[in-house]
């Protein structure tokens, strides 16, 4: 699209500075409880400084070969004007009921499974 600068630095950016963050809160956290588990200062600046010279410039790298590798597309079929009509779902289509039955077989599966333990421990009682 027309933001693909603000895409590519997202892309490159929010994830990493999301897990940085978090492991830097609980760094922050253990450091605090004096535990052994804390990760030294001197490794975060190596993690941040791997990120900022490697894996950012690859991203933004890579999005701009990716951009421009393939160019104009080339679609080999004309679209009609006139668009054929969608027809209506049935009602075992809906989200709803998708839902539902997506989450009956892991439950009855279960409850199958369940049974079964229980009535072993209880001697069939």
């Amino acid at each position: 699209g027309k933001n693909w600068i603000k895409s590519m630095v997202l892309t490159a950016s929010l994830f990493p500075f999301l897990c940085f963050s978090i492991g830097l809160v609980l760094n922050t956290i253990a450091i605090f409880y004096h535990s052994l588990a804390a990760i030294p200062f001197g490794t975060m600046v190596v993690i941040f400084v791997l990120w900022a010279f490697i894996s950012f410039p690859l991203v933004l790298l890579g999005t701009v070969v990716g951009r421009n590798w393939s160019g104009a597309p080339n679609n080999p079929c004309r679209v009609k004007t006139i668009p054929r009509p969608i027809p209506e779902k049935k009602w075992y289509l809906t989200p709803s009921v998708i839902s539902l039955m997506g989450g009956l077989l892991p439950f009855g599966s279960i409850f199958i499974e369940m049974y079964f333990v229980f009535t072993s421990f209880w001697n069939y009682k």
